[in-house]
């Protein structure tokens, strides 16, 4: 059966067949935007498939109306590699927003993010500064709402990520420093905000960047817990104020309120 065949009807349905090795590879080619390839998980199936406790259940392959293979990659590559034919359920026509449900305790938010395609591949990294702007509000959102976010807050999550990958020391690059970095795109001189990030990376000990540098090594081995990432996020907020506004601080205090807003934070004028 072609992958092609599997598209004549429109509407969702399932059916129950024997999948080849040919097959599989066959279907592997609507593998186009899936989580990475766990082996381990591939050399489980196989070790299944060879030990003859390959069992048909309810859990199987499912393509997207989308023409996109949703789930079930690690079981293709299993039979593939194998070269047995073993049974299997297979739904098509599944709609792709349905991929939030499907396999959850299985999948990171990065994986569900990716297959959704909205945003390309995303990683935990990315996600991780996303929810870094949010550090001071948080609340469990689903993957849908942080797809949402990340669709609106990309260019500035991408730019806060390339801005500070890296830096001489442990716990400078975090994702609190970032989270803060992304929020300041939307308001800040991006020439300024890479120098505030360069000036992190190489970890100057000038300014209110060098303030920042103390606070966060006098800390790296202290808690890491809520609080601390709050405190961790308005001192990186006061420090960054200062760096663009060209401001000498005797000391690094907290933030007490939102120092860069994102456009739907933003308070109203007022007539």
């Amino acid at each position: 059966m072609k992958l092609d065949d599997l598209f004549v009807r429109k509407d969702m349905y399932s059916f129950i067949t024997i999948v080849t090795p040919q097959i599989a590879e066959d279907w592997l080619q609507a593998n186009t935007h899936n989580r990475e390839l766990r082996e381990s998980r591939v050399n489980y199936f196989i070790g299944e498939i060879k030990a003859g406790r390959w069992r048909l259940t309810h859990q199987g392959i499912a393509f997207g109306s989308n023409r996109v293979l949703l789930d079930g990659q690690h079981r293709l590559w299993a039979i593939a590699l194998s070269g047995a034919s073993v049974p299997v359920l297979v739904v098509v026509n599944v709609p792709p927003d349905s991929l939030e449900a499907i396999d959850v305790a299985m999948r990171s938010v990065a994986d569900i993010l990716t297959l959704d395609g909205s945003v390309g591949k995303v990683s935990k990294h990315m996600l991780s500064t996303l929810r870094a702007m949010f550090v001071t509000t948080p609340r469990r959102r689903s993957p849908g709402e942080e797809r949402d976010l990340l669709v609106r807050h990309f260019d500035a999550v991408h730019f806060a990520d390339e801005a500070i990958s890296s830096a001489r020391m442990p716990g400078v690059a975090t994702a609190v420093i970032r989270g803060v970095l992304a929020r300041a795109w939307y308001s800040a001189d991006l020439d300024r905000l890479r120098e505030f990030a360069q000036a992190m990376q190489t970890c100057s000990n000038e300014g209110p960047v060098g303030l920042l540098i103390q606070y966060l090594i006098r800390n790296r081995g202290g808690a890491h817990g809520y609080g601390q990432r709050v405190d961790t996020y308005r001192r990186t907020a006061r420090a960054l104020s200062a760096f663009l506004n060209g401001e000498q601080l005797s000391r690094l205090y907290p933030c007490d309120r939102e120092l860069f807003p994102l456009p739907e934070e933003a308070q109203p004028a007022v007539a």
